[in-house]
């Protein structure tokens, strides 16, 4: 028996370590770190004796196999271990998911009001900004909706009077994403509605992929960067179609595949918005720096490109050094600037910029609004 650990995410705890799963099946566990090591040694290669004898090389202590029997049986219930338990449960949930017909929000009644009245009251209170924007596309962050209300309200302000005939949702991958592109074939519940996915869209775009652009449905469940948006969205434009869609990765020829094939699908629609749900960078000790620094000056290079729509200058100025302040939208920025200059847009203005400082966990993070004509 080899037995291996299936992808987690992995945080520190205090003295311990917490334990988390990005695609949402398991509950969050509470680890040791002796724990932690018995994982990291699961990687499908050891033997059972293998991993005791590393274990005890590390540590000097004897890992008794009855120990780490238990640990595999605790690891196998939680669904944990990469095998076909796992796999079954995997498609059990996609199938009760599917079965649904819509995505329940994951975040009402914690970022924002679960109410109806209460969150148009929000929303009402957020979009409180004057002036308006001609634009089919804009730049919003993913930021807690309390934190960050100022950047939402003044960017949405500005867009209430469109009437789009079709929007695109792009959010960034938080939860593990095998695939590169996918789009969620549900419908999006919020509290103030439904907002209706545009099906035949899917099955347009699909064609260009040769791989299942529904295959990480499940990473849709808790994803913010997609949730966020859809409350303005219904509040704006109830009638409305959506097309929510995550990119989690890829290089730049993959990139503008993916923008090529949403283009060609838009070019029925008169009036399409395009909204890139994305924050900016990432920094100090609950990221893993040694302490926060200000960011501000790479954000402001990076948004000078994504302004003037230079994608490419965008996306090389963050592969250079392995995008070291953790700006989160580089993917999903390449695919919007993209299709933003295949309908023929020209510029973009900075609408807002701020810095959401953590104290507690020495970090920082920044976020943007920007619309695009």
């Amino acid at each position: 028996m080899k037995p291996r650990i299936r992808f987690v995410e992995i945080q520190p705890y205090g003295d311990k370590f917490l334990l988390s799963d990005p695609v949402g099946i398991t509950p969050p566990l509470l680890i040791t770190r002796e724990l932690l090591l018995i994982l990291s040694l699961m990687d499908g290669n050891r033997e059972l004796t293998d991993i005791q004898a590393e274990f005890f090389r590390r540590t000097g202590q004897i890992l008794p196999r009855e120990d780490l029997n238990q640990v595999i049986k605790l690891l196998d219930e939680n669904y944990l271990l990469l095998n076909e338990r796992f796999f079954k449960k995997l498609e059990e949930e996609k199938k009760k998911l599917l079965s649904l017909g819509k995505r329940p929000p994951s975040h009402a009644g914690q970022a924002y009001p679960n109410e109806p009245q209460a969150l148009k009251k929000f929303l009402e209170d957020t979009l409180s900004y004057e002036g308006k924007e001609e634009t089919i596309g804009i730049i919003v962050p993913h930021m807690d909706l309390r934190v960050a209300k100022e950047t939402y309200g003044k960017v949405y302000s500005k867009i209430k009077h469109l009437n789009p005939d079709i929007v695109v949702i792009l959010g960034v991958s938080h939860y593990y994403h095998e695939t590169p592109f996918s789009v969620l074939p549900l419908d999006l519940d919020t509290p103030i509605g439904v907002l209706r996915t545009n099906k035949e869209i899917i099955r347009e775009i699909q064609k260009d992929f040769d791989y299942d652009l529904t295959h990480d449905i499940l990473a849709y469940t808790q994803e913010h960067s997609i949730d966020f948006q859809t409350i303005f969205v219904k509040h704006l434009f109830p009638e409305t179609q959506v097309l929510p869609a995550i990119v989690s990765y890829g290089d730049t020829e993959s990139l503008k595949k993916i923008a090529n094939s949403l283009t060609r699908a838009l070019e029925k629609f008169e009036r399409p918005l395009i909204i890139s749900s994305v924050d900016f960078s990432h920094v100090g000790r609950k990221f893993g720096d040694p302490a926060p620094y200000d960011p501000s000056q790479r954000d402001k290079e990076y948004i000078d490109h994504l302004c003037a729509l230079e994608n490419d200058k965008a996306f090389e100025l963050l592969q250079r050094d392995n995008n070291k302040t953790r700006i989160d939208g580089q993917f999903t920025n390449y695919v919007f600037l993209e299709i933003l200059k295949n309908l023929g847009v020209q510029k973009g203005k900075l609408i807002d910029y701020q810095i959401c400082d953590e104290p507690p966990t020495a970090s920082k993070v920044s976020y943007a609004g920007i619309i695009f004509s």
